[in-house]
């Protein structure tokens, strides 16, 4: 049921105030871009408060937009709640004492006042603040992939982020996008948390997915990860497909991991072929390879130094 908000323009926005200088506006522009065209505060105010062409009306460029902004706020078919909401927002921009003023007057609920600031810090990159709201109990939010999609793509912590998030909130990752993002932010974090959530995948899909998780942690580039690959707890069935995919990559980290895993299943002859196919490589290794180049290297010569 939508109804009316009770205060005009003039009791919630005070006419001697206007934060949208060129410097905000600019911000928000290059934020709402960076967002692949919309703010949350858009996503909110259409897909909840069915206020329409949001990402036109925000942010207000003169007092006259900001009527309009206004209007359509006041008219939109949402119930007092959701209005309230996105007047918070709004007067967010207007410094935290004005939010605050607002919030008493309407008694915006606890629950209703986190979720707006946690959006509103998400919008802003301010993912510490957004965090400890969007995880809060009594908070739901929709937009898990887009959540996810920000913190990877501009969180230095968005991998410890997105798996505290999904634990806290449990969303439902009903989408191919947002299992893949899933599984790269765990593979960040934990190869071993991430092998796990793969088996949780319909059957029909982990073939691919343990792919994913063995690219993802070799693409991150971290130093342990090769390791961790090559002391995974594997069940027959998953060591066939990560054998496979190892054996069919072109670089030599993946050579040397299947030498690894070869030994420790006691596949020695195996072992020594993968490592003579790979003499080049071994010709080659530098830096972080190293010490998978010298175990390459003996086994070649001679393997029982190995055993």
């Amino acid at each position: 049921m939508d109804e009316e908000v009770e205060d005009g323009i003039e009791d919630i926005f005070p006419s001697p105030e206007f934060p949208y200088d060129r410097q905000l506006l600019n911000y928000l522009s290059m934020q709402r871009n960076k967002l692949d065209g919309y703010l949350f505060f858009d996503l909110l105010a259409t897909g909840i408060a069915a206020v329409s062409d949001a990402q036109d009306l925000y942010p207000p460029r003169n007092t006259t937009a900001l009527q309009d902004l206004y209007d359509h706020i006041a008219a939109a078919k949402a119930d007092i709640l959701k209005k309230h909401c996105l007047l918070y927002y709004i007067l967010k921009d207007y410094g935290s004492q004005r939010a605050s003023d607002y919030l008493d007057s309407v008694l915006l609920p606890d629950a209703h006042k986190r979720l707006i600031d946690g959006v509103y810090a998400l919008d802003r990159f301010q993912f510490q603040g957004a965090m400890k709201n969007l995880t809060h109990p009594s908070v739901r939010l929709q937009f898990t992939e887009k959540i996810m999609s920000t913190l990877l793509k501009f969180c230095d912590n968005g991998p410890q982020y997105i798996r505290v998030y999904v634990a806290v909130t449990n969303p439902t990752l009903d989408t191919r996008e947002a299992t893949i993002m899933y599984l790269d932010a765990l593979s960040r974090v934990s190869i071993f948390s991430a092998l796990e959530f793969v088996r949780t995948t319909p059957p029909e899909d982990r073939a691919e997915y343990y792919r994913m998780l063995i690219n993802f942690s070799l693409s991150h580039g971290s130093d342990s990860s090769a390791y961790q690959i090559a002391n995974l707890p594997l069940a027959e069935e998953e060591e066939k497909v990560v054998l496979n995919y190892l054996a069919n990559r072109p670089d030599a980290t993946a050579k040397n991991i299947l030498i690894v895993r070869e030994l420790h299943r006691g596949h020695v002859d195996n072992a020594k072929k993968v490592a003579m196919s790979i003499h080049k490589q071994i010709s080659l290794g530098t830096g972080k390879d190293k010490q998978w180049v010298a175990m390459a290297q003996k086994l070649k010569t001679n393997p029982s130094q190995l055993l």
